[in-house]
């Protein structure tokens, strides 16, 4: 898989809103080669907090990579309200918010949780040429590196 190359800055709309039009292609990358090492396997930059504009796009990116995740779970505390199940393309899709993950991911996981994937969520606010590097820090397979400090790497290597 590769990074999809159009990244246009973010807008942030006031909470519950919608900022991306339907359709809009996921701002996403994932480790090249895939690698057992690390914390991270693919970096994501959505265009809001509201998780129910911002999954289907995502998760059309997976479901097309033969990736089955019905699961997702994130902080709750820095996404705006979200219901337990949602209807993306006529699956089910179970959200779990709890406060004891680290906000700067989520975490994709299939029905049974067999097959699971940590991402790096990075802010819908952050400046596009940051975003940019955090993409690409992502996807090395060799970055040990948790979510947080691929962003504070992301942030210092553009001083």
């Amino acid at each position: 898989m590769s990074t999809v190359q159009h990244l246009q800055p973010a807008v942030v709309p006031p909470r519950g809103k919608i900022a991306a039009p339907p359709h809009a292609a996921a701002r996403i990358s994932f480790r090249r080669p895939v690698s057992p090492t690390g914390y991270i396997d693919a970096a994501w930059w959505p265009r809001s907090l509201d998780l129910t504009a911002e999954l289907p796009a995502l998760l059309d990116v997976m479901w097309r990579a033969a990736r089955e995740f019905s699961r997702v779970t994130y902080n709750i505390a820095d996404w705006d309200p979200a219901p337990r199940r949602l209807s993306v393309e006529r699956r089910m899709v179970r959200l779990g918010g709890f406060t004891s993950i680290d906000p700067l991911t989520i975490k994709l996981a299939d029905e049974r949780g067999a097959e699971r994937i940590d991402i790096l969520v990075i802010p819908p606010a952050t400046v596009p040429a940051v975003a940019q590097r955090a993409l690409r820090f992502a996807s090395e397979a060799a970055n040990p590196d948790r979510a947080g400090t691929t962003m504070a790497r992301a942030r210092f290597e553009g001083c």
